[in-house]
């Protein structure tokens, strides 16, 4: 029996069943604090990345460049496509290890996302021990 059950596991394993699905996550995403829109797509490496692709002009209060990034030669970088999610790796539970990026404070976290029930996405940024999370939801692609 332990050994028919190693062999399933084993066979899991290899064949890549319990590894998360970037396509299930591609798309457009709105956020939940500023009801931002980000897409998700595949990277390079087949993780998930995201993109900011849309902000509402009443929170970007006249701001449209990366001007609280700490490295100065980021600054002039518009926020419309900034990268703001990169090099996650799969899990168990979906996507850990990655990084966060938060234009509106310049810092950036480590980041986890994991798919729910209901179709939204939950997206966690770290600092040391504390962590928050945002509910995504699926957002029509037209804006």
């Amino acid at each position: 029996m332990y050994k028919a059950a190693l062999g399933v596991f084993l066979l899991m394993s290899l064949t890549g069943a319990s590894t998360p699905n970037v396509s299930g996550l591609a798309g457009r995403w709105r956020t939940q604090m500023h009801g931002a829109l980000v897409d998700i797509k595949s990277c390079p490496d087949r993780s998930p990345c995201a993109v900011l692709v849309w902000v509402d002009q009443a929170i970007l209060q006249g701001i449209t460049q990366d001007v609280r990034n700490p490295d100065p030669a980021k600054r002039s970088r518009p926020l419309v496509g900034l990268p703001i999610i990169w090099g996650l790796r799969p899990s168990a539970k979906g996507w850990d290890g990655g990084r966060v990026y938060n234009p509106e404070t310049g810092q950036t976290f480590r980041s986890s996302m994991r798919s729910l029930a209901d179709g939204t996405l939950r997206v966690t940024g770290c600092w040391g021990p504390l962590c928050r999370s945002e509910i995504w939801s699926r957002a029509d692609s037209a804006r």
